[in-house]
C-alpha cells in the first residue's frame, strides 16, 4: 500500500524545526520508515520561506523562499533561482509548494519544487535540486511522489497509471540519479524490470516487506536478489580478499540470508536448477538487486 505524503506544515513551524537539522541515525535493529519529506506551501499571491542547514560552511543556513512566480535559495551572499513557478496554481489547491527531503543521504535537506500534478492529484512531480557546497544548489532531476529508503539508501519515484503503480529505484551518485530497476504492481503479482536485461522477474505481491522483522520470523518468508553482472563472485567473508571461484551469472536469483550493516554485502544461498547443487556466501550488493519484498 502506498502512503500519502505528510500533511503540510506551516512555514514558521518548519523554519523552527529545521534550523538545526542533523542527519538521522537508525538503530541496528529498528530501521526508520520511508521518509516522505516535509512540505511547505504558499497560497497564490503570498510567499513563504524556511531556513535549512547547508554544507557550504559550518553552521551556514540556506533560506528557501516561495514567491508568486519563483522559488529562490539564498546561500551566503548568493541568490539562486531553483524554479520559475510555471505551474498554474489553480491546478493544485491554489498554491505553490516545495518538498524538503535529503535524497542523496548526505545529511542535508535538498529542495524539490512542485513541477506538475497528474492523475487527479495522485502523481505529484517534484523538480529537485541538491544542496551543494560549491554550486549552492545543483539540479538533480524530477521525481514523482519521492520516498527515501533509509535501509537500502535508495530513492523511490512512484506513479500511478490506470490500475498499475510503478516505482523507479534510484541512487544519487556524484550528484546524478542512477537508475537501478523498476517495479510494477499488478494486483497479486509484481514485475521487476532491470535495465539492460531481457529478464523480467515476476514475484508474488503478497510477500511481506523484507525489512519487517516480525514478518521475517515466519519460516515461509523469503527475500531474493538477482545478479545483474556477467559474474557475481561468492566470497567467504564480506571483503574482496576472500573471493572464491564460484559465481552467479547475470539473471540468477538467490535467497538473501543476511546483509552487512552498511548494506554493501549480501549473504546469499543459491541452488542450481539443473545440478541441484547449493552454493552460499557473500556477494557484493552492487552486483545484485532485490526482487522480492
Amino acid at each position: 500500500m502506498w502512503r500519502d505524503p505528510k500533511k503540510m506544515v506551516p512555514a514558521c513551524a518548519v523554519a523552527f524545526l529545521l534550523s538545526g537539522i542533523a542527519p538521522a541515525l537508525a538503530s541496528d535493529d529498528a530501521p526508520p520508515p520511508l521518509d516522505h519529506g516535509i512540505q511547505v506551501s504558499a497560497p497564490a499571491g503570498s510567499s513563504a520561506s524556511v531556513s535549512v542547514s547547508h554544507p557550504a560552511f559550518d553552521g551556514s543556513q540556506a533560506r528557501i523562499t516561495i514567491t508568486e512566480d519563483a522559488v529562490l535559495a539564498e546561500v551566503g551572499e548568493r541568490s539562486i533561482a531553483l524554479h520559475n513557478t510555471e505551474l498554474p496554481v489553480e491546478l493544485w489547491r491554489n498554491q505553490h509548494s516545495i518538498l524538503l527531503l535529503d535524497i542523496n543521504f548526505d545529511g542535508f535537506l535538498d529542495v524539490g519544487v512542485l513541477d506538475s500534478v497528474g492523475y487527479g492529484g495522485v502523481n505529484m512531480y517534484w523538480r529537485f535540486s541538491l544542496a551543494d557546497p560549491k554550486a549552492g544548489f545543483a539540479y538533480a532531476g524530477i521525481f514523482s511522489n519521492p520516498e527515501r529508503d533509509d535501509v537500502m539508501g535508495w530513492l523511490r519515484s512512484s506513479a500511478r497509471s490506470g490500475p498499475i503503480w510503478s516505482s523507479d529505484i534510484y541512487r544519487i551518485e556524484d550528484g546524478e540519479p542512477v537508475f537501478h530497476y523498476s517495479r510494477e504492481r499488478h494486483g497479486e503479482y509484481d514485475r521487476i524490470i532491470v535495465p539492460g536485461m531481457e529478464q523480467v522477474a515476476i514475484i508474488s505481491a503478497i510477500a511481506p516487506d523484507p525489512w519487517d522483522f516480525e514478518a521475517t520470523d515466519d519460516p515461509a518468508f523469503h527475500q531474493t536478489a538477482l545478479a545483474t553482472v556477467p559474474r557475481a563472485y561468492f566470497h567467504n567473508d564480506p571483503n574482496e580478499e576472500s573471493r572464491r571461484d564460484a559465481y552467479l551469472v547475470d539473471g540468477d536469483v538467490g535467497r538473501v540470508l543476511n546483509v552487512t550493516f552498511n548494506r554493501d554485502w549480501l549473504y546469499v544461498t543459491f541452488t542450481h536448477s539443473q545440478s541441484g547443487r547449493t552454493t552460499e556466501g557473500w556477494l557484493r550488493a552492487e552486483d545484485m538487486v532485490f526482487v522480492q519484498g
